[in-house]
């Protein structure tokens, strides 16, 4: 077994928190040594109660956690405790982040920013193609759009920035294996394909009204900023949008119509201070993107993926408007001019580049 799986034994465990589980692993350096510690040693720490080291022990059930293991390769469910390198660092900033998560498709890396965009399940048609029409715009950025997979905004939100060709995460208040609500089957397979389904909750784990605050703290957390879209008075979305800003997070809000009590919760984060969003470029711009960059980034990464190893050597030294020549372009990579001809001439015939009347070679960036 590996060390994640251990820790996912740990994290099951009744009585087991973020504080006491890091305890554990502070004292016995691995939640393997934790599984393989004797009752003496655990009792050494001082502040876990004698029940609690019981429950430890009677919970080390080595067939329920082979089970356990083959549940989650038969659905191709991976678990990240905290401790994984691969966890989410903005994750691990927040109060009370999960001890580990369950996820199902592939986990956008760090580096990717991600926006949360939320909303109400009851929602207007204002409120619904404004999400769309906002994500779908971010979906030609390398920007990742995280909600809550619910009826309503959520979906709307994951839908745009498919359809713009983005990737996404869905964070759920049941386990990665359980659909809900029932009729988003479709969108949840095809945000698998193109992103992930996440969840504290293990494999099995069927909806309940108490888990979807707990899950709202975790759409927050994985984000740089939250923007909600459409919410009454008292709607749920209301609880991430604190979580967001407990955490530290910017809160941006889509304004409503003021007669209508589905703007009513996001016009009053509006009067208390909530900047506006109206579009997708506003949120480049809180982040400090480019829209032009962005484009160009994007366009560059799917002409290197369709490349030889020979011509992204040579296209990677093409700057867009830096015109460069043959005999620099062998200088810097050691070949022959002859051979980095031929494979410029490849390069412009493709339309990837082109040559300028003053000489030399530029991109030709299509956007």
């Amino acid at each position: 077994m590996m060390e994640e799986h251990y820790c996912m034994w740990l994290s099951r465990v009744e009585g087991i928190g973020l504080k006491r589980f890091c305890l554990l692993m502070d004292t016995f350096g691995s939640a393997e040594n934790i599984w393989h510690a004797k009752r003496e040693s655990l009792l050494s720490v001082s502040t876990l109660p004698e029940k609690l080291i019981d429950t430890i022990i009677h919970s080390r059930d080595a067939e329920r956690l082979d089970r356990w293991i083959a549940e989650l390769e038969e659905g191709d469910i991976y678990f990240l405790s905290i401790y994984h390198p691969q966890y989410p660092a903005l994750l691990k900033e927040i109060y009370n982040p999960p001890i580990g998560i369950y996820l199902k498709g592939e986990l956008p890396d760090d580096e990717i920013n991600k926006v949360a965009v939320i909303g109400a399940r009851r929602c207007s048609h204002y409120g619904a193609s404004v999400a769309y029409q906002i994500t779908k715009d971010l979906g030609k950025t390398n920007i990742c759009i995280v909600s809550g997979m619910a009826a309503g905004i959520d979906s709307m939100a994951h839908k745009g920035i498919m359809d713009g060709d983005g990737k996404t995460i869905a964070v759920l208040g049941t386990g990665v294996d359980i659909c809900y609500p029932k009729e988003n089957t479709d969108l949840m397979e095809r945000i698998i394909a193109n992103g992930c389904v996440l969840s504290e909750y293990p494999p099995g784990t069927y909806a309940a009204p108490k888990r979807f605050p707990a899950r709202n703290r975790i759409i927050a957390g994985l984000c740089k900023m939250v923007v909600v879209v459409e919410a009454g008075k008292k709607s749920g979305t209301l609880i991430t949008a604190d979580f967001a800003l407990e955490s530290g997070r910017e809160v941006f809000v889509v304004p409503g119509n003021v007669t209508s009590s589905f703007s009513e919760g996001t016009n009053n984060l509006i009067k208390q201070g909530c900047p506006v969003i109206t579009e997708g470029k506003d949120i480049l711009i809180e982040l400090g993107i480019s829209y032009s960059n962005t484009e160009k980034q994007k366009f560059n990464q799917k002409i290197s993926e369709t490349l030889t190893d020979e011509e992204k050597a040579v296209y990677d030294l093409i700057v867009d408007q830096n015109p460069i020549g043959a005999e620099v372009l062998a200088r810097q990579l050691k070949v022959s001019v002859q051979e980095v001809q031929y494979i410029l001439s490849i390069l412009e015939i493709a339309g990837h580049i082109k040559k300028i009347p003053q000489g030399g070679y530029i991109r030709e960036v299509k956007i």
